[in-house]
């Protein structure tokens, strides 16, 4: 007998995006979800004092943490985006009103190091 999986986590922020991952799971009807969405700890100041999202956050006259989750949304990720800061929490679902352009999808794609934050 074989189950196939309802989600599958995974690490996925602007550094580590799992852009080959990501589509072969969508298409076997598999959903994904990325932790981490900001880079993980000791590594989120410098993920969201990026200067490429620091831009493209200011057109939209968001923050850069909005930008990257509006980000993987686009890509049709789910993301745990955590914080104990209720303004924080207010803030990370303040982004159904605007939407990136393919243009800014390709500068944050560019941002891929392939950096992994976290081993499990």
């Amino acid at each position: 007998m074989s189950i196939t999986p309802a989600l599958v986590q995974n690490e996925i922020h602007p550094y580590y995006q799992e852009n080959d991952v990501i589509p072969y799971i969508q298409n076997l009807g598999i959903v994904v979800q990325g932790w981490y969405p900001f880079g993980g700890r000791g590594y989120t100041q410098e993920m969201l004092s990026d200067k490429t999202m620091a831009k493209i956050a200011k057109a939209h006259g968001k923050s850069v943490a909005q930008v990257i989750l509006r980000w993987n949304l686009q890509k049709g990720v789910v993301v745990i985006p955590g914080s104990s800061n209720p303004a924080h929490i207010q803030e990370n679902t303040e982004i159904y009103d605007f939407k990136l352009s393919k243009k800014e999808m390709r500068q944050i794609n560019a941002l891929d190091r392939h950096e992994k934050h976290d081993w499990y």
